[in-house]
């Protein structure tokens, strides 16, 4: 595989080189203890759904304190481990400690597809579980009308909540905030 000039093999590299690679790589790379794994492209109605969520969020988490990014924000699961492109991550907007990298998130959001559901649902949100800032994730299916919300309760257990109805309504309370399903899914077209 090529990035760049840069010829990848199956070895290992650290942190900042994956930056630097970043940078200028025609295909995006998750990091994942030292190797490069190769994001595919988005599809338009996971786009749409992204872009809808941060609009009905982003003037009121700016007012609680909070900045959401979509795309090509990395999220730090793990230190030196383990670093994701969720489609929308939530941090406090002091967490600028680094350009490319939120390294505090409180949300962190998904849109399936069939491809990416196991993915999204097993693995990642086992990842996602053990970041220490994290109070929310949510994966928004691309498919149809389903969405899980992960929610970290005050003694530290994570409890899961669905939403199949346009009509539902989440409620994320730490943001005071209430998204109805069928404005998420407003610009999705099934």
């Amino acid at each position: 595989m090529t990035i760049g000039a840069l010829e990848i093999t199956d070895r290992q590299f650290s942190v900042e080189e994956w930056l630097e690679l970043e940078k200028h790589a025609e295909v995006r790379h998750e990091y994942y203890y030292g190797k490069l794994i190769p994001m595919a492209g988005e599809a338009k109605k996971a786009n749409r759904i992204s872009k809808t969520l941060v609009k009905l969020m982003d003037d009121h988490l700016l007012e609680q304190g909070y900045e959401a990014f979509y795309l090509d924000v990395k999220a730090e699961v793990l230190p030196n481990g383990i670093y994701r492109y969720p489609d929308m991550v939530v941090a406090p907007v002091s967490d600028d400690e680094h350009e490319y990298i939120v390294k505090h998130p409180v949300l962190l959001v998904e849109v399936a597809s069939e491809d990416s559901s196991y993915r999204d649902r097993v693995k990642k949100r086992k990842e996602y579980f053990k970041i220490p800032s994290l109070w929310y994730y949510l994966i928004i299916s691309q498919d149809d009308i389903w969405i899980e919300l992960h929610l970290k309760l005050d003694d530290g257990n994570w409890t899961t909540r669905y939403f199949t109805e346009p009509e539902d309504v989440i409620e994320l309370e730490r943001f005071d905030l209430k998204l109805s399903v069928s404005a998420i899914y407003k610009q999705a077209k099934f």
